[in-house]
Parts: C-alpha cells; structure tokens; sequence
C-alpha cells in the first residue's frame, strides 16, 4: 500500500459532498442559462442598477462633479450618456447628451425603457422619475418636483450587463443555495459520524481481541442488527479459533513432555557405554535434543504466560539466579560470564518466569556462539537487561529473520532448532515488553531485553 486507506466516513462524506457540489453546479448552469439567455431581463436590470447609483450620488437636483457615478460616462463617451430634466422638460444636466433622443426628454412617465433600431444593433433609453424632497433628502412615493433621469446605452463597453447577469446569480443562487449545501454537507457530515459509531465501536472491540483470550464485552452502545450479527460471529469464530490453538498448546507441551522421559532414559545407557568417538557424538546429538524439548516446552508457557498489572519482578536477583544456574553449562563450554549489577534493585512490570526464561535463552545462546570469549551479562540503566558476546556479530542474512522461529544463520551452531531467538521475543511480547538485537562495539552482538517500569 502506498498511502493511508481513508475511512468509511471519509469516502461517504467526499461521495456525498460531491454529488452536493453537482447539484449546486448544475443548479448555478441551470439559472445562469436562464437569465442569460433573457437579455431585457439583463438590460433592465442594469438600468434599475445604474439609475440607483445615480439616484444615491443626488445632491439636491444635481450630482457633483466628483461623484463616481460619472466615471462610466467620462470613460466611455460613445457608449453610455445621461440627462437630468426637471417636469418642464428643462435640461438639468447631461453627459453625452449627443446620445440621447430628443423625443425621449418630453416623454413623461414614472419608470420606462425602450429600444430604437441602429445600424449593426439598438438604441436602449430608459426613463425613471426620482422622488425629493426640498432638502435634497430622497423619499421614494413623492414625486412633485419631477426630476427625472434619462440613460442610454448604446453598446456595452462597461459590461454592465455581466454586472447585472452576476448581480441576478448572485441573489437567486449563490445567497439562497450556497449556505443550504454547505448545511446540508455538514448535517450529511454530522449524521455519517453517529450513524458509523457502531461500526467504529465493533472495530475498537475487535482490535481487543486476542487469541487464547477470553473474548472482552462487546460494546455496550446500541448496534443495528447487521453489526451485532457481524459481531457474534466474530466472537463465535474466536470461540473455535482459542479451541483450536490451546488444544495445539497442549498437544506441543504433551510431546515435549512425553520425549523427556525417552531422552533421559537414552542418557543414562549412553553413561554405560565405554568411551569413544561414537558415544561423543551421541551424547552431542542427546543433548542437542534434550536443548530442543526443552524449548518446545517453553515455548508453550510462553503462549499463556499472563501479567497481572501488580506484578513487579527485581531484575538484578533475576540476572543474579540465571548467571548462577548456567555457569556449569558455560564452564563446559570454555566460556567465562561476568555480571555487573547496580548497587540498588532495579523493579520491573513483570514476570518472573518470563524474564528467566527469556534471559536464559539469550545467555544459552550467546554461551554457544560466543567463540570462546566472555559472555557479560549487566542490568540498567533502568528495567534492561543486556548480553553481549564476543563472537562473530549478527549476519547480514539476520536482518529481519533474526527473531523468526526455525531461522538459522549461516555458520550456526549444529544441533540447534532456530527457537531460542523467536522464544525470547514471544516471552517479552507477552509482558509488554521488548528484545532488541545490536552489533555490539569492539566485535560481537549484543542483546537487550527491554521492560516496562514499575513505578
């Protein structure tokens, strides 16, 4: 996998926010069709727009030279011209006044718009009638005073028609729709998160589940029904799964068990033997034997080794009891252990079987590659305990297969099954902890066996 698999929230929310975007697009394509192709509608429009800006500029009866409103007709004086007539049909004041017809200023009506034909197009004028007061101040309704506006447009060089055409999209689709899809996005948002909570609670519950463990409680929220059968069946799966692995346990363990008597037994006749090459080899092969019945043992304590949470362990009286119950077998083999201890206790979360067995493991194996060289074995700093060999290092081969079981290096040891690694780190993963492997300075590996505090 290259990148993070999204959520099933994650993909629903996107589906659903995207067929929400379609919808708001198609709906904006839909209008934007309509009031385009309508082009009085836009004209209009502009007209209502510009004689506001005009009727906002009034000062009295006329607009100031440095209003705004006069940019449009400064800048484009071919396209756009206004006038001012007063009820009489006096001339107030005019820009462009060249563009205007001269029957449009005696044409006396509140609201009017009209377009005369031109060569290559039309001639839109529009007449509206504003409301005053004597002060000046505007009041819609009142029209005594009969000043009026006359506004052509002749082309549309200002686009004030797409400023109409936005102006319209704007207040039928971006102000009504816009907040309604991105209510209805965050409620889809809001309801895919509480409708997927249960799902999400059977994935915590199923992340608890461990083989050869009884089944925790599933989660006590409501589930629909299709989640709860999911949820039995896979409790009922785990059932014949835990069945099927402690009947493997136990059936590993009663061989084990059953080939120590045979192996002891072949043993002492071996004793009875007169000396020689032959009876060497085969005290070597029983003893290689004996080593890997032994291991199939621990291995089994390994897959129900429990840690209760009060359980605490000194591991310098555990480092202390293992160097003294391997010094004969490493005087056998010609290797010197050394310890180093810390002068106070060093307490750990965990087992005391488990760290000797571990611990063991390492020390056997480190005995039988060490090359004859010094096995050290130290404690600390902190809940660590340390091996470290002189032999020949880890091999390139080792990374990643180091703590398989059955995997062997080349150039190991004869007689030996690959376990004593892969035991070591079931044991520590059982109690929560850790083993690491190392090249050790100066030549040599070194193995560190990692736990979690007490305190």
């Amino acid at each position: 996998m290259t990148g993070a698999v999204p959520s099933l929230t994650q993909l629903l929310t996107r589906r659903l926010a995207l067929i929400a975007v379609i919808v708001f697009l198609l709906n904006s394509l839909a209008v934007g069709i309509y009031y385009g192709s309508d082009r009085n509608a836009l004209e209009n429009e502009a007209i209502a727009q510009e004689t506001q800006r005009m009727q906002d500029a009034l000062v009295g009866r006329s607009v100031p030279e440095d209003a705004a409103v006069r940019t449009l007709y400064a800048a484009h004086p071919d396209a756009y011209a206004f006038a001012l007539v007063d009820r009489g049909g006096s001339v107030l004041e005019a820009m462009n006044p060249e563009l205007i017809p001269p029957a449009a200023i005696n044409l006396f009506a509140d609201d009017w718009v009209t377009r005369l034909d031109k060569p290559g197009g039309y001639l839109v004028v529009a007449g509206h009638e504003f409301g005053q007061q004597e002060d000046g101040q505007r009041q819609d309704g009142e029209h005594e005073h009969g000043l009026r506006m006359i506004f052509v447009m002749a082309s549309d060089p200002a686009r004030l028609l797409w400023r109409a055409f936005l102006g319209e999209f704007y207040n039928h689709v971006w102000l009504p729709i816009l907040p309604l899809v991105l209510l209805l996005i965050g409620a889809n948002i809001f309801l895919i998160r509480r409708g997927l909570a249960p799902i999400a609670a059977a994935a915590e519950w199923a992340r608890s589940l461990r083989p050869g463990e009884p089944a925790p409680q599933p989660p006590a929220t409501q589930v629909p029904a299709e989640i709860a059968d999911l949820i039995d069946a896979t409790q009922r799966s785990l059932d014949r799964l835990t069945e099927a692995f402690d009947a493997e346990k136990r059936h590993a363990a009663e061989a084990a068990h059953a080939l120590r008597t045979p192996v002891a037994v072949l043993v002492a006749r071996l004793d009875a033997l007169p000396p020689g090459e032959t009876t060497d080899r085969l005290r070597a092969d029983l003893s290689a034997l004996s080593r890997t019945v032994q291991q199939v043992l621990v291995a089994s304590r390994a897959d129900v080794l429990t840690l209760p949470e009060s359980t605490t362990v000194d591991l310098r009286d555990m480092a202390e009891a293992v160097t003294a119950a391997l010094a004969p077998f490493a005087y056998s083999k010609g290797i010197e252990l050394s310890l180093t201890l810390p002068h106070g206790g060093v307490m750990a979360r965990a087992d005391a079987e488990g760290v000797e067995l571990a611990l063991s493991n390492l020390v056997e194996n480190a005995i039988l590659h060490g090359c004859a060289g010094p096995v050290e074995i130290s404690v600390g700093p902190g809940p660590v305990l340390r091996v470290r060999d002189h032999g020949p290092g880890l091999p390139p081969e080792a990374q990643g297969h180091l703590f398989e079981p059955f995997w062997r290096g080349p150039g190991a040891v004869p007689g030996g099954a690959g376990l004593g690694l892969a035991i070591v780190d079931r044991l520590q993963r059982a109690q929560a902890g850790s083993v690491e492997a190392r090249p050790a300075p100066g030549g040599g590996a070194e193995f560190i066996l990692s736990f979690r505090s007490s305190i």
